[in-house]
């Protein structure tokens, strides 16, 4: 099998790393997404992960799938690549309608800060947008930011 390279300027990369460098671009800036192009882009298209929205249980499926399939990383490596899937690519939460259990499943949430959302949801109404849901006192309003590509209003 011959080795190809792709030039950048003053860097010349070859095989899976052209590859690895090449297929982050096509995903969302964070932790874990040099693991997860690295992992999952060296043996198939990097569109399945974004055609796949699951919860996170479903990627932690997934990923012990791919590894049993031959996916290669260490345990901390294996973490980041599924919390980076669960983060990024989730399904999707309407959080209008999600009891506190679907929110902390599907959201990766303490159950405080779905009970809170929940609570705030019943007494002030509806959230139209993050700015609304970020309103919600005492809430984790990182991982709510972090997990925005799962919301739905």
């Amino acid at each position: 099998m011959k080795a190809f390279w792709i030039l950048v300027p003053g860097l010349a990369l070859s095989g899976a790393a052209a590859f690895t460098a090449f297929a982050q671009s096509d995903l969302p800036e964070g932790r874990g997404r040099e693991e997860t192009a690295g992992m999952c882009g060296s043996c198939h298209g990097l569109e399945l992960i974004s055609q796949s929205r699951q919860n996170k249980s479903g990627w932690a499926q997934t990923v012990d799938d791919m590894v049993g399939r031959g996916a290669q990383g260490t345990d901390e490596q294996i973490a980041l690549v599924l919390n980076y899937l669960a983060t990024h690519f989730g399904k999707p939460v309407n959080v209008n309608k999600a009891d506190s259990k679907q929110l902390q499943d599907g959201l990766s949430l303490a159950a405080k800060d779905a009970d809170a959302i929940v609570s705030y949801r019943t007494g002030k109404g509806d959230f139209k947008n993050l700015e609304d849901l970020l309103k919600v006192p005492g809430i984790d309003a990182a991982k709510l930011k972090e997990q925005s590509a799962n919301l739905e209003f």
